[in-house]
């Protein structure tokens, strides 16, 4: 696992050195699922190719420097819900990435996040171009959710090591903010993409990030080798977040996110922690999903 981190840590740095160039083997393995039910038959014709052109867009392309040992498993369930002329669309996005959790044989969900208002033009049998210094509605999308991906994912191995990351994505909403499309702009309440690479660059949500590496990579990586050991980890996270709370706007995006990832499999890790306040804290730092906390403290 050592090795591994310096690897991403390196990795991290080179991204600010050197634009992405053809390797071997891909970064990202995703699966993508399109829903065209809310749409007519013409344009249901219209977007016959759309998924797997979107899916070969995502996992034919090397992101980055580095050859990751294990894949980055990203998942988008697009569901059109309407269209309008022969091209534009809108669509509703469940974004979701994985990563292994080692000695463990399963995978830890690292982000999830749900896009309400993707506006994207999409011309079938034409290809889906990679333009990193334009801004496409369709390209920059999917390239902003695999940085942002990168980022989340890179945040477990190294502490703040997902910022080169984050800076491409914000570096893609700061094109998104000229177009006048949803999603983009900056945002006080709701979601918005703009505001959440906003919030994760923002020093102020170091500590939670930090957290991050030390509740994945301290804590869960170490739980198979010494279980006491991982879930103290996983406990001095909480508490690190805790306390990095008290300053944060209750309506920060990046720690909101972290939550809606991480309450459940949360709880569940935590049941054989013997301090059992830690439900306490868990509830209070992220009342939100009170009841879930609640739930597994009387268990």
């Amino acid at each position: 696992m050592p090795v591994k981190s310096t690897l991403r840590l390196l990795a991290a740095i080179l991204v600010l050195l050197a634009l992405c160039t053809p390797a071997p083997a891909q970064q990202i393995d995703c699966t993508v699922k399109v829903n065209y039910e809310s749409v007519g038959a013409s344009n249901k014709d219209l977007l016959v190719n759309f998924e797997e052109d979107v899916r070969a867009y995502l996992n034919n392309y090397q992101w980055g420097p580095e050859q990751l040992d294990e894949k980055i498993k990203l998942s988008l369930d697009i569901f059109i819900q309407g269209a309008s002329g022969d091209n534009k669309y809108m669509a509703q996005v469940f974004i979701g990435s994985q990563r292994l959790i080692y000695g463990a044989k399963k995978n830890t969900a690292v982000m999830r996040i749900f896009d309400e208002a993707w506006e994207f033009s999409y011309i079938k049998n034409r290809p889906i171009n990679h333009a990193p210094h334009s801004f496409s509605d369709l390209a920059s999308f999917l390239d902003f959710y695999v940085f942002l991906a990168l980022g989340y994912d890179y945040d477990t191995y190294d502490p703040m090591g997902g910022t080169p990351w984050f800076q491409r994505a914000s570096d893609i909403a700061s094109l998104g903010r000229t177009s006048s499309q949803k999603g983009w702009q900056q945002a006080t309440t709701g979601y918005s993409r703009a505001q959440l690479v906003t919030d994760l660059l923002n020093p102020t949500v170091g500590p939670i990030r930090e957290a991050s590496y030390q509740y994945h990579f301290m804590g869960l990586d170490s739980l198979t080798a010494n279980w006491q050991r991982g879930l103290a980890n996983i406990a001095r996270a909480i508490e690190r977040i805790s306390v990095a709370r008290k300053t944060l706007d209750p309506r920060n995006l990046a720690f909101k996110t972290f939550f809606d990832t991480k309450y459940m499999e949360l709880a569940e890790v935590m049941r054989e922690y013997p301090d059992r306040n830690i439900y306490n804290t868990l509830a209070r730092v992220d009342p939100y999903h009170q009841s879930t906390y609640e739930e597994f403290r009387a268990k």
